[in-house]
């Protein structure tokens, strides 16, 4: 092997997927994203359930007149009208963050490749010179055999 010879593969110059995904993203994937990450959190569902024991709790002991006494029939359907309007939501936004789980993984399957090209070129650049380290230390060992 010439220990000049330089690799014959293309480089590849890793990417901030990050931004590339940014960039990819509309108005909508963002408001997706927004909506997707806020609901995707504990303090959503400690929201949710304050909110509806503060309905039970209104609506039952502390209303005289109860517009929605118990079993809570408007509760359910405003939980309900929520299910329905997030569930798509959140599906989408989940499908924005899989596209970006995607571009991320393609980008760390490039780099690896090209680590692996490198480290294979570094071992062989390294065989090279420890066979010519070895063929260089037999000459002397021979001319040192001559001169005694």
């Amino acid at each position: 092997m010439n220990l000049s010879e330089k690799p014959k593969f293309d480089r590849h110059q890793p990417e901030d997927v990050n931004v590339k995904h940014k960039n990819q993203l509309g108005f909508q994937d963002r408001i997706a994203l927004i909506i997707t990450t806020g609901i995707g959190t504990m303090y959503a569902v400690y929201f949710f359930a304050l909110f509806m024991a503060s309905w039970m709790l209104w609506q039952g002991f502390f209303n005289h007149k109860p517009f929605d006494p118990y079993p809570f029939a408007f509760l359910l359907f405003l939980g309900n009208i929520v299910q329905l309007l997030l569930m798509p939501l959140i599906m989408v936004g989940q499908n924005i963050q899989g596209r970006h789980a995607e571009i991320r993984s393609e980008e760390e399957y490039k780099t690896t490749t090209t680590s692996y090209k490198d480290i294979e070129y570094i071992l062989k650049t390294l065989e090279a010179q420890n066979q010519e380290l070895l063929k260089q230390s037999k000459i002397l060992e021979e001319l040192a055999r001559k001169n005694k």
